[in-house]
């Protein structure tokens, strides 16, 4: 049986990654977190990416056959439905046979859904582990974990924030700066409100330029009328990085994980919430956020004096962190 589940790999630490083969740079901020955290610890193991978006095939899976532990590195890719339709985490009871004892890194529910289906709560059981602590980004996957009755789980929050502590906050400024970053979603549009939005950033900035962080989001940005006043930054992580290192920058817009990296490097920021991942986050940890029906609210912002507030979960993280040492 185990030749023909493939060889044993005791020294490979498995990172189940959803910045392989992924339209959306965001994806990248929340692999590199994940793995910032995580490596250290296995510092001696070898460490392999798999993609979370791809369908694996039986040959491939043969390379992942009895390795130490494997990671599921974040992003929104629990849902209610697995057995059909779209799914984030492209993975079946099928992959059971060589996938189990995998373990949540800030995980995230979908969207807001009804009840978990029975096989998707079969397959959850059966795929992660039940030895080991889950780290979720927020309490609602916690509460939709625990009704499947996996209970082994912790809301450490997105491992993008595990470094928000009190001292890194308190240094970020409260003042607006002459320059400001924008992001704009082509899979939840809003012409109306997102035109206001960069209006309001054009009003208030000396400069403003638009991150393309997803594959469609030129298209979409270029429809509004503000687009041909703004400047725009390439779809790469390393583009955005330069411009958040080398200039004094306030960052606004409806990419969650944009204004995420933004507050990484110590910018203001301010996420535009519309959807689940923002609110909850907002409401367990007090990221910065605004929702798009309150634009009238951005400019009051921009002026500035609001300290940055967030609320890590340090006991969590350290807890779940913990627990992988000198394994």
């Amino acid at each position: 049986m185990i030749k023909i589940l493939g060889e044993s790999h005791p020294d490979q630490v498995v990172f189940f990654d959803p910045a392989l083969s992924s339209q959306n740079v965001g994806d990248e901020i929340i692999s590199s977190s994940a793995r910032e955290w995580l490596s250290p610890l296995f510092e001696t193991d070898f460490k392999m990416r798999v993609s979370t978006h791809q369908k694996m095939s039986f040959r491939y899976r043969r390379y992942l056959n009895d390795s130490k532990l494997m990671f599921v590195l974040g992003s929104n890719l629990l849902k209610s439905g697995m057995l059909i339709g779209f799914r984030q985490w492209d993975i079946s009871l099928f992959d059971a046979l060589q996938l189990n004892d995998v373990v949540l890194v800030g995980c995230g529910w979908h969207s807001y859904e009804k009840r978990v289906d029975a096989y998707s709560s079969l397959l959850y059981k059966t795929v992660l582990s039940d030895r080991y602590y889950h780290s979720v980004r927020d309490e609602y996957t916690k509460n939709k974990m625990e009704q499947i009755g996996i209970t082994n789980v912790i809301n450490t929050g997105c491992s993008t924030m595990w470094g928000f502590t009190p001292e890194f906050c308190e240094n970020i400024p409260r003042e607006k700066a002459s320059y400001a970053v924008a992001t704009l979603t082509d899979y939840n549009r809003d012409p109306v409100r997102d035109e206001e939005m960069l209006s309001t950033l054009l009003r208030n900035y000396d400069d403003v330029s638009i991150w393309l962080q997803g594959n469609g989001d030129r298209r979409y940005a270029a429809s509004l009328p503000s687009f041909r006043k703004c400047g725009t930054i390439s779809s790469t992580l390393e583009a955005f990085d330069e411009v958040l290192a080398s200039k004094e920058v306030d960052y606004v817009g409806t990419r969650l994980h944009g204004g995420i990296r933004a507050l990484q490097h110590g910018r203001r920021a301010l996420i535009i919430a519309i959807d689940n991942r923002a609110r909850e986050k907002h409401r367990d940890f007090n990221i910065p956020v605004l929702e798009r029906d309150a634009m009238v609210d951005l400019e009051a912002w921009i002026k500035g004096g609001q300290a940055t507030d967030i609320h890590i979960p340090i006991a969590e993280i350290d807890r779940f962190l913990r627990q992988f040492e000198r394994k």
